[in-house]
């Protein structure tokens, strides 16, 4: 620690002086204990508001992490049953054709296809 500062409130020490002999000047000898109460009273109430503050917003973020969490296991578990779904998916396909026999077991008719002819007339060479 420097000497000559006071780390109170980012206040050195020159500047802590100036500020009781104005205190001193304006409420008088007789009233400076009771001052000082008061601005420790305030200082008291400002440390503890803002503790108070800093605890509530610590616990809404903790809440919000919770839910974040919870909402990621959701997820997690969701796409966990559908990977384990996806192999019985390929091997039902594969393996169990009987349950939509009509479509399989379609029969393909084929349609004779017109002979050519040879009576074509073909095209007459183009003139040079």
């Amino acid at each position: 620690m420097q000497a000559g500062v006071l780390l109170f409130l980012d206040i050195s020490g020159g500047e802590f002086l100036v500020i009781l002999l104005g205190v001193f000047l304006i409420f008088g000898p007789k009233k400076m204990p009771e001052v000082a109460r008061k601005i420790g009273r305030v200082m008291n109430e400002l440390k503890k508001a803002s503790s108070d503050i800093t605890k509530e917003f610590r616990e809404e973020t903790n809440v919000i992490t919770r839910e974040i969490s919870s909402a990621r296991e959701s997820i997690r578990r969701e796409t966990e049953s559908i990977r384990k779904e996806i192999p019985d998916l390929a091997t039902l396909s594969t393996e169990d054709t009987s349950i939509y026999p009509e479509i399989i077991e379609t029969e393909v008719k084929s349609e004779p296809i017109a002979e050519i002819s040879s009576d074509v007339e073909q095209k007459p060479e183009p003139l040079t």
